[in-house]
């Protein structure tokens, strides 16, 4: 007999969260693809949250939370005031990514936009997995790796977006594994968040690589590629691809020789098959590559 599946609030029992919920106000409902949508919520008063925290979510009807990574920097929730007083006041928003699930919190999102947008719902911040790095000193960081496997790029894409805001010294890896049903011309628009990271690094506001590894579509099997992303004022960039999944072998490369590995940090987010084997071989001194446990980070969504 199966074992029941444990809601958000289980699972993240032991983690920190603030005590205090807040009302925001869904304004904006966006469509991805057919499995994934945005939701912006606007807030009345300004929200602080380290990159990487989620949400507890309280939607109308529902008495158990949903929980939902914030996908947009603190800054989104905090915007600086205008010294030009004919610039509209930007509101304060939180950003969040949702898969389609039949969990109660989730299937209330997943109604018709018309029939949410600006409903108010209750949210209180929460979670561990954040940057910066608890117990390093950033100052002393030569690179920082980002290791994604589906929908758990959202915690990464609200650091990633955080550092772009900074002047970031150390390099940037970003490895990001993602089904793709989208046949042998893959569609960026049709992936979460991969034009926006192509935005980041083709601007050069932090030096690195991103890399896609696509799965589920067709032609898995190492096939290598370029997939074209809009990235704002009508330019356009290439990211290349490879369709297989991530390997152990393109983590390591990624983090580099023993060298690099002490002036590294690594965050892994994404099944449970996945952040196990890739974390269980970086921090494994014996057999694996001997990380110091505190420089690998990771989070298990499923």
């Amino acid at each position: 007999m199966a074992a029941a599946k444990t809601d958000h609030l289980e699972r993240t029992a032991a983690e920190p969260r603030d005590k205090s919920l807040h009302t925001v106000t869904l304004a904006e409902v966006n469509e991805v693809n057919d499995q994934v949508r945005l939701f912006r919520l606007e807030l009345s008063t300004p929200l602080r949250f380290l990159p990487g925290q989620w949400l507890d979510v309280y939607v109308p009807g529902v008495s158990k939370a949903g929980g939902y990574t914030i996908t947009s920097s603190p800054s989104s929730a905090h915007p600086p005031i205008s010294d030009d007083p004919s610039s509209p006041p930007c509101r304060p928003f939180l950003e969040l990514a949702v898969q389609k699930s039949p969990d109660p919190p989730a299937a209330w999102l997943w109604q018709d936009p018309a029939s949410i947008t600006y409903a108010e719902l209750r949210v209180r911040v929460g979670g561990s997995f954040v940057w910066p790095p608890p117990g390093v000193d950033t100052r002393t960081l030569r690179k920082a790796v980002f290791v994604a496997g589906g929908v758990g790029v959202n915690p990464l894409m609200s650091m990633l977006s955080s550092l772009a805001e900074e002047e970031c010294p150390f390099e940037v890896q970003f490895l990001y594994s993602l089904r793709d049903e989208g046949g042998r011309r893959a569609q960026a628009r049709r992936m979460l968040f991969v034009e926006r990271l192509a935005s980041i690094f083709a601007s050069g506001r932090v030096r690195g690589r991103l890399r896609l590894f696509l799965t589920g579509g067709v032609g898995e099997g190492g096939e290598e590629g370029v997939v074209s992303c809009g990235i704002g004022e009508g330019k356009k960039c290439g990211v290349r691809f490879s369709r297989r999944r991530m390997t152990m072998e393109d983590v390591a490369a990624a983090v580099g020789d023993a060298s690099e590995r002490r002036f590294a940090v690594v965050y892994v987010c994404g099944v449970p098959t996945m952040t196990d084997e890739f974390v269980q071989k970086l921090a494994d001194s014996q057999h694996g590559f001997g990380m110091e446990p505190h420089r690998v980070l990771c989070e298990r969504w499923w």
